[in-house]
């Protein structure tokens, strides 16, 4: 299965409709957002992406997120979020997946090492990960879809079936 993961959007709509447009064009099955939407209007950023991926659209929410209630009201049309908001859990490609934006590094460690997820997926630091652990478990940050920080705005594809994720550049 291949799936797109992205985080740290803070409303920079025009990279977000670049990534649709990225995500489109390659077939992804699924997006992940890893948090840090910002605003409830970045919905309409991902109106775009392909119907397919809208059924399987799931996300957190970072601790830029003021208005979650309108966030969930607006983009929670088309992205399903978590009772709690903060962390998923879910499987998809046949792989154990968990997504946080903010996991402290002690907490990722601990997820990788139980054997029990097969993909780490966080966000927050702004910073890139792309790790496979020799147990075999996959650690992704897809780094800042906004680029605010590192001027550097990333996104990630992955494929479950290799284990591998690639980095996408705007």
């Amino acid at each position: 299965m291949i799936i797109a993961v992205m985080s740290d959007t803070h409303d920079h709509m025009n990279n977000i409709s670049k990534a649709v447009s990225i995500i489109n064009k390659r077939n992804a099955e699924a997006l992940i957002h890893c948090g840090d939407y910002v605003a409830p209007f970045v919905k309409r950023s991902f109106d775009d992406l392909n119907d397919s991926i809208k059924k399987k659209f799931y996300g957190v929410f970072g601790n830029n997120d003021g208005d979650k209630l309108l966030l969930k009201k607006n983009l929670g049309q088309i992205c399903e979020f978590p009772q709690n908001g903060h962390e998923l859990i879910l499987e998809l490609g046949d792989k154990r997946i968990f997504v946080s934006h903010m996991p402290r590094e002690k907490t990722i460690k601990a997820l990788a090492n139980s054997g029990n997820f097969d993909i780490i997926l966080s966000g927050h630091t702004h910073s890139l990960s792309n790790i496979k652990l020799n147990n075999g478990t996959l650690v992704v940050n897809p780094g800042e879809l906004c680029g605010y920080l590192t001027g550097n705005a990333t996104f990630a594809i992955l494929d479950t079936e290799k284990m591998e994720s690639e980095i996408i550049n705007l």
